[in-house]
């Protein structure tokens, strides 16, 4: 190959390299993050505490006492401790107990203010059994205003609005529930609609226990 050959080759590649060089960037549209949408709203991450609040008689902001209490503990203790996630209640002891309502087992209250275009809130319950015996020892559960009054199966809720939370329960017949000393821990599900939206996703679920055996229980 002559020298004149070989110096246009290399012309001929420094210009192709200066082109390339030339172009500009490309830019890619992919998008790594997740974004869960819902017909009201976009958000990054929800969850049922953007709209609900859960309460016990020791986290309750306003400092409202009247809760329901453990039965038959020992000193007495409200039945229900913690807040939203973490809230739990131990209803104490039912040996061989016909149908018993328990008022204001918790509270429930609005996030104020709500997310935009999510109000009013309806909330409504649903509830499963013990999933080692088997057992459901809560039979009923209602909302009713803070004076026990305007009970029923859900609660339709505008922002800052309260509600408590009253469980019935039955530990009978004594074949079913034979008083040896068992703790039933069945779930309490809360679940959270608003216009709009009417999936499952925005829920609670809330251990609830009755001790069915001799005194308070566990």
């Amino acid at each position: 190959m002559t020298s004149t050959a070989t110096r246009l080759l290399a012309a001929a590649a420094w210009l192709a390299a200066a082109a390339t060089l030339a172009l500009p960037a490309m830019r890619s549209d992919a998008r790594f993050n997740s974004v869960s949408a819902n017909p009201a709203t976009t958000v990054a991450a929800d969850g049922p505490e953007n709209y609900l609040a859960l309460y016990s008689q020791a986290t309750d902001p306003a400092g409202l006492t009247g809760y329901a209490v453990k039965r038959l503990s020992s000193p007495a203790v409200p039945a229900a401790t913690g807040t939203s996630e973490t809230l739990r209640v131990a209803l104490g002891g039912f040996k061989n107990q016909g149908a018993t309502t328990i008022s204001r087992a918790l509270t429930l209250q609005a996030v104020s203010p709500l997310p935009a275009g999510a109000s009013p809130l309806t909330v409504t319950a649903s509830l499963a059994a013990d999933p080692v015996s088997g057992k459901q020892p809560i039979t009923a559960v209602s909302f009713s205003n803070m004076d026990g009054s305007g009970s029923g199966p859900t609660a339709t809720l505008a922002a800052g609005a309260k509600r408590q939370v009253n469980l019935t329960v039955k530990t009978q017949p004594n074949s079913v529930f034979p008083g040896n000393n068992v703790l039933h821990t069945a779930t309490l599900t809360l679940t959270v609609t608003y216009p709009g939206y009417s999936g499952s996703f925005l829920s609670f679920a809330v251990p609830v226990s009755v001790w069915d055996g001799n005194g308070a229980g566990p």
